[in-house]
């Protein structure tokens, strides 16, 4: 992610969004989703500086994925999240090319990113942590991911669920290191780069959206 074209992914991922506690889902059914794409969110935060400290949005348009879960169980839900990288999107071409360089995602080598839960642990306040592995550019670290869940207000099945997740992941870990410049200027980016993640699941028997 070139730092003065990351800038921009920055912007279009910070979907901070408001939970409500899993105790408002528990009608929710269990079983196989995929997800709608359509009413799903990947993107992402980027901090960097220059003459000032800035942060900028992006996001990914294409991804796809599935999940299990069962609100009477919620220590048995799994899920299989893949991103495609060539689909990064800072509203911005210059920005668009840099990140998918070899400095950065590396489109052309690694079309995907990928994050598959190994264990998932229920938590008190009705939110719950998901072990496993994510992947960038071939580099694969264990890590946890703290996730909510709602009902889907937006127009949808109620039932259905949605899937929620911010969390920060370290982008030196997996080789993203490329230097931009901005202006002339060479460009700051922050290690921690923020994820923001919003998966609204369709059941697997239902009728399926986009992918």
């Amino acid at each position: 992610m070139a730092l003065a074209r990351l800038p921009v992914l920055l912007a279009a991922l910070s979907l901070l969004v408001v939970v409500p506690s899993m105790a408002n889902a528990q009608t929710v059914a269990g079983g196989e989703y995929t997800f709608n794409r359509s009413a799903s969110a990947v993107g992402f935060t980027i901090s960097a500086s220059m003459l000032f400290k800035m942060k900028r949005n992006g996001s990914f348009n294409d991804f796809t994925g599935s999940l299990s879960f069962d609100p009477a169980r919620p220590s048995d839900a799994h899920m299989d999240l893949t991103v495609f990288t060539a689909s990064v999107d800072m509203k911005n071409a210059e920005q668009d090319h840099l990140l998918k360089s070899s400095d950065f995602f590396d489109v052309d080598h690694f079309p995907t990113m990928h994050f598959v839960s190994a264990t998932t642990t229920a938590k008190a306040d009705g939110s719950f942590d998901m072990t496993g592995d994510m992947t960038i550019r071939g580099v694969t670290k264990r890590m946890t991911i703290p996730v909510r869940m709602r009902r889907n207000s937006a127009g949808f099945n109620s039932s259905n669920p949605v899937f929620e997740s911010n969390f920060q992941i370290d982008r030196t870990e997996f080789g993203l290191n490329g230097v931009p410049k901005w202006g002339g200027l060479k460009v700051s980016i922050a290690k921690k780069v923020d994820i923001h993640i919003a998966i609204a699941a369709t059941p697997a028997s239902g009728p399926r959206i986009d992918r």
